[in-house]
């Protein structure tokens, strides 16, 4: 399987949540994804993209910081405490410069990853699949418990 190639387990598509308020963005970004074979869902705000985590249940999260209503790291604090978002992956996913900090940010807030979005898109697609094979290592190792 090469690296741009989306991590399948039981030939299940992978659904990804993009939380972003410009649409250009989701288009943008969700296009290539589902270029590379992923199933894209869309949100606009923080909020919104808490309920559509909490009623899809995507595999991944994109999460924009800079948003109206909430920002990402807000929505993804609130996703991380919830139970039925709680295991949701979320990559922070911005514009926003965090680079001196992000290793330190994601751990406090509980994220998965951070990928800045002017990024080489293979960036993301590996930080994407390296965050859903941790996953998925992880509940493998539960199960085994």
């Amino acid at each position: 399987m090469s690296n741009t190639q989306p991590y399948e387990q039981n030939k299940k598509k992978i659904h990804i949540l993009i939380v972003d308020d410009d649409p250009m963005i989701r288009r943008l970004f969700g296009g290539r994804l589902v270029e590379h074979g992923y199933e894209v869902i869309y949100a606009s705000d923080g909020n919104e993209g808490r309920e559509t985590a909490r009623r899809f249940q995507p595999d991944i999260v994109l999460m924009d910081e800079r948003m109206p209503v909430m920002t990402g790291t807000e929505a993804s604090v609130k996703m991380k405490s919830e139970s039925e978002t709680k295991d949701i992956p979320i990559i922070l996913f911005t514009n926003e410069d965090f680079s001196l900090e992000a290793e330190k940010m994601t751990k406090e807030l509980g994220l998965d990853a951070y990928v800045h979005k002017s990024s080489d898109f293979n960036i993301l697609l590996k930080t994407i699949k390296d965050v859903l094979e941790k996953k998925n290592t992880l509940k493998i190792s539960q199960e085994k418990k």
